[in-house]
Formats: structure tokens, C-alpha cells, sequence
């Protein structure tokens, strides 16, 4: 499970409000290596305007007491919690690695 920056938590709070008011829940979006779609793939595909990358695995989101939601668009997913703090804690604790997006295109006019 890919997710374009750094785990911000003022960022994952932005994001689960943002969720919560267009979907009526509390959710983050990530990206799954599924059906052929690998990080890198979805490195330059889905998350170019990203420098880094947090990667997660299913178990571990899972392990945490999160829930990961299928969105119906392949290979987007949603990790769901029913409270906001408690999904941006958990995400930001949640194990994982960080890398630097060898796709990353920095916005014009500037990194």
C-alpha cells in the first residue's frame, strides 16, 4: 500500500475531513500493488507529485485497527477508521518505510 508523502498529520487530518465531508466517512487514500501495478508503476502513474512515498503492507494497516476500503477503482483504496484521530495516529504509527519517488516531477516554478 503506497501513500504519497510523508504521513503529515496535519496533512492525514486535511485528507480525512476532506473524506469525511464528500463520503460521510473518515478515510485516507492509498495505493495497492495489485493486478500488475507495482510501485513503480504507480509511482509514476498515480504519485509523481510526490517526492517520497510511505509504504505499508495490508497486514500491517489491518494489524493496527484500521480498515482498508475498496474504492471500485483499481488500484485505489481508502484505510477507513470510524474516528479521525484515531486513523491519523494510527496511520502515522502504523509501520512502514519511506522512499524517494524516482518519478517525482516537483510542481512548476519551483521544488
Amino acid at each position: 500500500m503506497l501513500r504519497g508523502d510523508e504521513r503529515n498529520p496535519d496533512q492525514l487530518a486535511e485528507t480525512a475531513d476532506d473524506s469525511f465531508a464528500v463520503y460521510g466517512f473518515y478515510g485516507v487514500s492509498v495505493f495497492a500493488e495489485v493486478k500488475g501495478m507495482v510501485l513503480d508503476t504507480i509511482a509514476a502513474q498515480k504519485l509523481a507529485r510526490y517526492e517520497w512515498l510511505a509504504v505499508f503492507t495490508a497486514g500491517d494497516l489491518l494489524g493496527a485497527g484500521l480498515e482498508l476500503w475498496d474504492t471500485g477503482q483499481s488500484p485505489h483504496y481508502d484505510v477507513v477508521h470510524a474516528d479521525k484521530a484515531q486513523l491519523v495516529a494510527l496511520m502515522v504509527r502504523c509501520p512502514h518505510r519511506l522512499v524517494r519517488n524516482a518519478h517525482y516531477e516537483p510542481p512548476e516554478g519551483g521544488a
